[in-house]
C-alpha cells in the first residue's frame, strides 16, 4: 500500500474522533465529492482494511436519510421544545425497508493511535442512529466545514459517568470547551428527548437534535 495521504489521515481521524462508522457514500460525498460514484472511494477504503486500519462491514440499514436542518434547536433561555412533535417526526421517517450497506469503522489499532476508545461496529439496534449522525456530520463538512473542524464524537471525549447517558457529539470553542450538543433523535421517544433536554438545561448546554 502507498504511503497515507492527507486524505487518508483526515478519513481515519473521522472514525476515531468525529463518528464511528461511515457508509461508503457518506466517504464519497466528502472525500471525492467530484466523483459520481463510490468506485475511487471504495478501492482506497479496502487498501486501508487490507492494511489494518480500518474494518469493512455489509450491515442491513435503513437507507441513508436525507438531513436538510435539526428536528429542534435549543439554546439557554429559548422555550422547552416540544418533545411529542419531534418525537413524530424523528418516528414517521423510518419508513423504508433495510438494505445492505457498506459501512466503514476504525479498527482498535488506529482507534489507540488518535487516542479515542472507538474502534467496534455499533450494535444492531443503534446502527440507523449513527448512520444518521454520520449524514449530519457529512453536511456539516460540506456546508459547515468551519464548524465541522470542532466537531467531537464520544469516543474521543471522556465518559460523563456511570449509567448517565453521553451525548453523540460536541462542537467545542478555542478552549476545547462544549459549546453546542450535536444528537440523533433517531427514533427517540417523547422522554428520551425529554431527557436529553434535561440534561443540556442542567449543564447549560445549547443543542441541535436531528
Amino acid at each position: 500500500m502507498a504511503a497515507l495521504t492527507h486524505r487518508d489521515f483526515d478519513i481515519l481521524e473521522t472514525l476515531t474522533r468525529r463518528v464511528r462508522l461511515l457508509a461508503i457514500e457518506q466517504i464519497r460525498r466528502v472525500w471525492w465529492p467530484t466523483h459520481t460514484n463510490c468506485r475511487i472511494a471504495r478501492r482506497r477504503m479496502r487498501q486501508l482494511a487490507a492494511a489494518g486500519l480500518v474494518c469493512r462491514t455489509i450491515v442491513n440499514a435503513h437507507p441513508l436519510l436525507p438531513v436538510k436542518q435539526p428536528l429542534g434547536i435549543w439554546r439557554a433561555d429559548d422555550e422547552e421544545p416540544d418533545a411529542h412533535r419531534i418525537s413524530r417526526e424523528a418516528r414517521d421517517r423510518w419508513r423504508q425497508t433495510s438494505e445492505p450497506v457498506e459501512v466503514f469503522t476504525a479498527t482498535r489499532r488506529t482507534a489507540n493511535l488518535f487516542g479515542s476508545t472507538a474502534g467496534r461496529l455499533p450494535a444492531m439496534l443503534h446502527r440507523d442512529h449513527d448512520l444518521l449522525l454520520s449524514q449530519v456530520f457529512a453536511t456539516y463538512r460540506t456546508l459547515r466545514p468551519e464548524e465541522a473542524r470542532r466537531w467531537l464524537g464520544e469516543d474521543a471525549l471522556p465518559k460523563a459517568g456511570y449509567r448517565i447517558k453521553d451525548p453523540d457529539a460536541f462542537l467545542v470553542d478555542g478552549s476545547g470547551r462544549p459549546s453546542r450538543v450535536i444528537e440523533s433523535a433517531g427514533r427517540y421517544a417523547p422522554a428520551q428527548i425529554a431527557s436529553f433536554h434535561a440534561y443540556c438545561v442542567e449543564y447549560d448546554l445549547a443543542y441541535e437534535l436531528w
